[in-house]
C-alpha cells in the first residue's frame, strides 16, 4: 500500500510539474503553441472568457486543436504562472493562460471605441460598438458579431443598445496584439478571418470559423478598428472564414460598424471585422 501511495504520489508530482512548465503537449494538443505566461495583475481581474471545449477534449484524451470552441465568460479563481484556476458552474480545474481572456476590474469606455466583451443577454464572446457612453463603465453598445439584417429581424438588431455589466468588457486599441482584434491571415492562396486569442513575440493563437488556429505572426495582418469603405469600389469579404473577393461595398454605417456590400445582386449587411477594402 505504501509502495503504490509512493508511486501514486510520484506520477502526481510529475503531472503538475509537466503542466507547471508547459512540457506537456496534451494541455496544447497540436497547436504547437505555448502554455502561457503570469497574468498582470491577477488581483484586478474580474472575470475572464475561456474556450468550452478545452477540459472535455482533455480529459477524453483528444487533441483540442481539433475541437469546435466558443468563449464563455466564468468565474476566475487564482492565477498560476503558465495556468489559472476557473470555476464554471461549480466544475473548479486548471487551464493554459494563454487560452483564456482575462477583464480587469473599472474598465470605462466612450462612444466609438470597439470593445471585446460577451453577448450579456445571451451568451459568447462578442466585439461591440459603443453608442451611448452616459455611464462610460455600463455603455451601451451595438454588438457587431451578431447577424444584422437591416431590417430589424437580425440578432444585432433584436438586441440592440444592451447595455454592459460593469468590468465586462476590454476597450480594444487600434495596431496592438491583443486579445479581441480582427486578422487577416495568409494562408497559402487563402486569407483567412481570424479573432486574435493570444500571441507571443512570433505566433498569433487566433479564432477563425469556430476553431483555434496558430499562425505565424508574419503571415498575420493587423485590420483597423475604424477603417474607411469607399462606395462603389470592391472588397473583399467574409464567407466561409475566408475573406474573397467580388464584392462592392454599397453603403457604411460608421455608427454601428456595419458595412453594406453586393455580390451577383446579393446584398449582405456585414461588421467592419468582415471586410476589407
Amino acid at each position: 500500500m505504501k509502495k503504490l501511495l509512493s508511486i501514486l504520489l510520484m506520477l502526481t508530482g510529475a503531472m503538475i510539474a509537466s503542466a507547471a512548465t508547459g512540457d506537456d503537449s496534451k494541455l496544447m494538443g497540436s497547436w504547437n503553441y505555448p502554455v502561457g505566461t503570469a497574468i498582470a495583475d491577477p488581483e484586478g481581474v474580474s472575470v475572464v472568457l475561456f474556450p468550452n471545449s478545452w477540459k472535455r477534449s482533455i480529459d477524453e484524451g483528444s487533441d483540442p486543436a481539433k475541437q469546435m470552441m466558443i468563449y464563455y465568460d466564468t468565474n476566475f479563481v487564482k492565477a498560476g504562472e503558465q495556468m489559472s484556476t476557473i470555476r464554471n458552474f461549480g466544475d473548479e480545474y486548471d487551464i493554459p493562460n494563454s487560452l483564456i481572456i482575462p477583464f480587469y476590474k473599472g474598465a470605462k469606455a466612450k462612444k466609438g471605441d470597439i470593445l471585446l466583451t460577451w453577448w450579456q443577454s445571451g451568451s459568447g464572446m462578442q466585439r461591440a460598438i459603443v453608442v451611448d457612453d452616459k455611464n462610460p463603465e455600463e455603455p451601451i453598445v451595438h454588438y457587431l458579431d451578431l447577424g444584422y439584417e437591416g431590417d430589424g429581424s437580425g440578432m444585432a438588431e433584436r438586441h440592440d443598445n444592451e447595455q454592459l455589466k460593469p468590468n465586462s468588457f476590454i476597450v480594444l486599441k487600434d495596431g496592438t496584439w491583443m486579445p479581441g482584434m480582427q486578422i487577416m491571415v495568409a494562408e497559402g492562396t487563402d486569407q483567412m478571418v481570424g479573432t486574435i486569442i493570444n500571441a507571443t513575440d512570433d505566433k498569433v493563437l487566433y479564432m477563425g470559423f469556430s476553431t483555434l488556429h496558430v499562425a505565424r505572426k508574419v503571415d498575420c495582418k493587423l485590420l483597423p478598428l475604424k477603417p474607411s469603405f469607399s462606395t462603389g469600389k470592391e472588397a473583399k469579404a467574409d464567407f466561409a472564414g475566408k475573406y474573397r473577393t467580388g464584392y462592392k461595398v454599397k453603403k457604411y454605417n460608421k455608427k454601428i460598424g456595419r458595412v453594406w456590400v453586393e455580390r451577383d445582386g446579393d446584398t449582405k449587411v456585414m461588421s467592419i471585422f468582415e471586410v476589407v477594402q
